[in-house]
């Protein structure tokens, strides 16, 4: 069973293509910031492209563990995101206004179907970063490429992580640090404050 996650209007034959937008006509309309209907342990590979980026700094965290939750043991994922790193360096050459149009995203898709919050961009990864986050949720990375200012890392699913482990991961914030507080903070101790997060956010059921 093989998962295309974020579809947007490329459906692929032998996927189950799940999009929260029902105007692109997926198999499945779901918003993937919830839990996806599926049973752990019981999927044999997912693809997500240009999807991880549209959740924020911790919301992604509780999105990414859906996805690894119910990837197999040997089960495949490939997931690709702008490199921010990359894009930042393209400054001068694309100019102020097509950088910022690049880095906050689109709420249309071309411009035909308005998709609203769900095309906001709201992180930013490296190729360090990237690899980084997924390593945290028991994924090998066996492959990584560039694609223009895109990258894409392949990788296995090598040991499952439960509730417990998510809530332990610590994340670092500059910004509280510099506001008076903790330099680090746990997913754990966040949890209650964003259950209820107005536009895309976690349900009860999932944290």
């Amino acid at each position: 069973m093989k998962l295309h996650l974020g579809c947007g209007n490329k459906k692929l034959e032998g996927w189950i293509n799940i999009d929260s937008v029902a105007a692109f006509n997926p198999d499945l309309i779901h918003d993937i910031t919830q839990p996806l209907p599926y049973q752990e342990l019981s999927i044999d590979e997912i693809l997500a492209e240009d999807l991880l980026e549209h959740f924020d700094k911790y919301i992604r965290f509780f999105v990414f563990y859906e996805w690894v939750r119910v990837l197999k043991i040997g089960g495949k994922i490939t997931v690709q995101v702008p490199n921010f790193k990359k894009i930042l360096f393209r400054y001068f050459k694309f100019g102020f206004d097509a950088i910022v149009d690049l880095v906050f995203g689109e709420t249309f898709w071309g411009s035909k179907i308005y998709i609203g919050h769900f095309g906001i961009h709201k992180w930013g990864y490296s190729e360090k970063t990237f690899k980084k986050f997924v390593k945290m949720f028991g994924i090998h990375p066996i492959k990584f490429e560039h694609r223009g200012l895109n990258m894409r890392l392949i990788g296995i699913k090598e040991r499952h992580i439960n509730k417990q482990d998510l809530y332990d991961i610590k994340i670092y914030s500059y910004a509280n640090k510099g506001d008076n507080g903790n330099e680090y903070v746990t997913l754990g101790s966040i949890k209650d404050m964003i259950k209820n997060f107005a536009s895309g956010g976690i349900s009860n059921e999932e944290l």
